[in-house]
């Protein structure tokens, strides 16, 4: 089993956990003591499995900060009240953390300018991507996308994946790595992608990939620049 599919069965369950935990919690009390479900036991049981699923799909730093405004929106009001919590911001800072996880798991194809700056390495992720690119497998790159890998790794060609798209003219493939990052500035034994996109007769993709060349070789002056000004003041 693949990577992917790792990943897919792990939301696929998270899921189906939160769903179940959304269908019990409105299932008639009459319906479930006829069965002989204990109603408080369920759920405690799915809210077990749910935490469970959410410290393994997610970084332990937003899964204790999830846990503990949880945790804080639910305190009983007598405690609260003894603590001096207010639980209202509480659940609205759980509702916004929702809403903003929701928000950027459906874009997380699109740079948001907060990406980290060093992505590790993934030989299995890089080795997939290169054969989807390969098939123009587009929903499978999407969600490999997803992952945070390093993207200009070099193959044993001296190829990048955004190489190898520009290679194959695969247009729509090339804007999605550089959304995410795949830098065109890399030069490989035939050039950076633009000129292998042009040597293989793709003008349109490799009049797009300049026009990011460009703007992203600005950019790079300019962070230069910034820093070149920084530490000329600190050595003043």
């Amino acid at each position: 089993m693949d990577i992917v599919k790792q990943k897919q069965i792990r939301e696929g369950t998270l899921l189906v956990l939160v769903g179940a935990m959304a269908l019990v919690a409105n299932l008639p009390h009459n319906l479930l003591a006829k069965i002989g479900v204990e109603t408080s036991l369920l759920m405690a049981i799915l809210g077990l499995m749910v935490v469970f699923a959410l410290f393994l799909y997610m970084r332990f730093f937003f899964f204790v900060l999830y846990a503990l405004l949880a945790v804080g929106a639910n305190l009983p009001e007598k405690w609260a009240e003894g603590l001096g919590i207010n639980q209202g911001p509480l659940l609205a800072a759980l509702i916004a953390m929702v809403v903003l996880s929701l928000i950027n798991y459906g874009t997380k194809a699109l740079p948001s300018g907060l990406e980290a700056k060093q992505r590790k390495q993934n030989p299995e992720a890089t080795k997939l991507l290169l054969e989807s690119i390969d098939r123009r497998n587009v929903p499978y790159i999407k969600t490999l996308l997803t992952m945070d890998f390093d993207l200009d790794t070099f193959d044993d060609q001296r190829m990048t994946p955004l190489m190898y798209a520009a290679q194959r003219g695969e247009f729509k493939i090339v804007q999605l790595l550089i959304k995410r990052g795949a830098s065109p500035l890399l030069v490989g034994p035939s050039g950076r992608a633009s000129e292998v996109a042009l040597k293989s007769n793709f003008p349109a993709v490799t009049e797009y990939l300049r026009k990011v060349e460009e703007v992203q070789a600005a950019e790079a002056a300019r962070r230069a620049a910034a820093q070149a000004d920084d530490t000329s003041a600190l050595a003043a």
